[in-house]
C-alpha cells in the first residue's frame, strides 16, 4: 500500500510530500529540486536513520528503468547542493561506503497545516511531557491538550497525544491503570474517527487492546493494520516488540524493537526498551550494557535506571542495585517495590518490611500499585501474599511483564500463577528459567 503523503521537517527545511515542495527557513522559501532528486530525498527522509541500499534506492526512484551506474551518485550530488550539505561533513545525507546512503538528521512529521496555531503549540508542548513522564508534567500536558481539542476538535494528533498521556499515567503507576487506559482507548478511537488511516492511532489501539482488554488477537490485528498503512510506524514495531516480550519470544521482541530503533534511533525510550528485552530474556550483562548506553543518551531517564538496578539485583550486585534505586525518583511515584525488594534480597529484611508497611499505609491517600506490593512480598518469600496482590494487579491492569519477570520466577510453578499468566498470554508456555 502506498504510504500516506505527509509533510516532514528536518533542520530548517520542510518537505511537503503531497504538494511535492521543499522549502527552507521560517518564510518558506522554495528550494528548486528536480523530480528524481525530490523522489530520492523523500525516500531517504521516509527511512531516516536507516542505511538505504543503492539497489533499494534504484528500485524506489527508478522502477522498471535501466540507468547508468552513476545515476544515483549524480542525483545525490544534486540533492546535497540543494540542501547545502557538505559531503566531507554531511548534516543530512551520509554515505555508507559500499552500501548506500543514510539520512542522518532528525525528522519530525508535521501535522499543523490548517491548524489553530494556539492548539498546535499546546500539542507541541505536551509532546515534551510525554517523552519525560512524571505525574505533574503529564497532568499539565493533559490540561493543555484538552484546551487544544476544545479550540480544534478535529485535531487528530492532539487526541492521540491525550491517549499517550493516559497510557503513561497507567504504565508508570501514577494513576489506577484500568481507569486511565479506558480514557486512552476513547481518545485513540476519537483520533481514528477523525483520520481512519492514521497508523499511529491503530498502533495505540493495538497496544491498549493488549494492556486493557488482554485481547492479544485484537492487538495483533491493530498493529498489523498500522504497519500496512505505514511500514515505518515506529510505534507499531515498538508495541509488537513489547508484546513478544510478554510472551517470552525474546528474539522476536528484540528484532521488532531494533526495527523501531532504526526508524527513531535517538528515541531514548526505545533504546531503554531494548535493555528491558535483554533483562526479561535473562541476558543481564547485555541489558546492563544497553541500559548504560541509554543513560548516556539521557541520564535522567529513570525507567532505564530502574531496569539497570534490577539487572544488578539479578546479578547479585546488591549494593550497586541499591545505589541505582536510591538515585532514581521512579518517575515520580512508580516502581515503588524496587528498593524494598533489593533490601529483602540482600538480607536487610527489617528495612524491607518497614518500607512495605509504609507503602501500605500510603494506600489511603494515593494509588499504590499492587504489582509493586507483590514484588516486595515475593522478595520476602511470602508467596501467599504475593499471589493475593498479583490477583489485584491483574484486575487493575497493573500487571506489567508478569510472565517473564524474574522477581516471580519461583512462583511460576504455582497453579494460581499459571491461571494469571493464561489470562495475559493465552495457553503459551511460561519461561522456566
Amino acid at each position: 500500500m502506498q504510504r500516506p503523503r505527509r509533510t516532514y521537517v528536518f533542520g530548517d527545511f520542510r518537505l511537503d510530500a503531497r504538494r511535492r515542495v521543499l522549502t527552507v527557513g521560517t518564510g518558506g522559501q522554495p528550494v528548486a529540486l528536480a523530480g528524481l532528486a525530490f523522489d530520492t530525498l523523500l525516500h531517504l527522509v521516509e527511512h531516516a536513520g536507516q542505511v538505504v541500499e543503492r539497489s533499494a534506492l534504484l528500485d524506489a526512484v527508478w522502477p522498471n528503468v535501466t540507468v547508468v551506474d552513476n545515476s544515483v551518485s549524480q542525483t545525490i550530488s544534486v540533492l546535497r547542493r540543494a540542501l547545502g550539505d557538505d559531503p566531507a561533513a554531511p548534516r543530512f545525507v551520509v554515505t555508507a561506503p559500499g552500501r548506500g546512503y543514510r539520512f542522518a538528521a532528525a525528522v519530525v512529521v508535521a501535522g499543523n497545516e490548517g491548524r489553530d496555531p494556539v492548539a498546535y503549540q499546546l500539542y507541541v508542548t505536551a509532546l515534551a511531557a510525554v517523552t519525560r513522564p512524571g505525574a505533574g508534567r503529564l497532568e499539565e500536558a493533559l490540561r493543555g491538550l484538552k484546551e487544544a481539542i476544545t479550540r480544534d476538535p478535529g485535531f487528530a494528533l492532539a487526541h492521540l497525544c491525550i491517549a499517550d498521556c493516559y497510557v503513561m499515567l497507567g504504565v508508570h503507576d501514577l494513576s489506577p491503570p484500568l481507569e486511565v487506559f479506558r480514557k486512552a482507548q476513547a481518545a485513540a478511537r476519537r483520533a481514528l474517527d477523525i483520520d481512519p488511516d492514521m497508523a499511529e492511532a491503530h498502533a495505540v489501539v493495538g497496544q491498549l487492546a493488549g494492556m486493557c482488554d488482554y485481547d492479544l488477537a485484537a492487538s495483533e490485528a491493530a498493529i498489523a493494520r498500522a504497519l500496512e498503512l505505514d511500514p515505518q510506524c515506529f510505534r507499531a514495531h515498538r508495541h509488537q516488540g513489547m508484546e513478544m516480550m510478554l510472551r517470552g519470544r525474546h528474539d522476536e521482541a528484540l528484532a521488532a524493537l531494533r526495527r523501531a530503533q532504526a526508524i527513531q534511533p535517538l528515541a531514548v525510550h526505545i533504546n531503554g526498551n531494548i535493555g528491558m528485552a535483554w533483562y526479561y530474556a535473562g541476558r543481564y550483562d547485555d541489558a546492563v550494557d544497553q541500559l548504560e548506553h541509554t543513560l548516556r543518551m539521557d541520564e535522567h531517564f529513570e525507567v532505564a535506571r530502574g531496569f539497570l538496578g534490577r539487572c544488578f539485583l539479578q546479578l547479585g550486585a546488591f549494593d550497586r542495585a541499591i545505589e541505582q534505586f536510591e538515585r532514581s525518583d521512579r518517575v515520580g511515584r512508580g516502581r515503588a517495590g524496587d528498593l524494598p525488594a533489593a533490601y529483602a534480597l540482600s538480607g536487610r529484611t527489617r528495612e524491607a518490611q518497614d518500607l512495605l508497611i509504609g507503602l501500605l499505609r500510603e494506600a489511603d491517600s494515593r494509588y499504590v500499585p499492587p504489582y509493586e506490593v507483590a514484588t516486595i512480598y515475593a522478595a520476602l518469600e511470602d508467596d501467599a501474599n504475593a499471589m493475593v496482590w498479583l490477583e489485584r494487579a491483574l484486575a487493575e491492569r497493573n500487571i506489567h511483564h508478569l510472565t517473564v519477570d524474574p522477581m516471580f520466577r519461583r512462583l511460576r510453578a504455582d497453579p494460581g500463577f499459571a491461571r494469571l499468566a493464561e489470562t495475559l498470554i493465552g495457553a503459551c508456555a511460561l519461561p522456566v528459567s
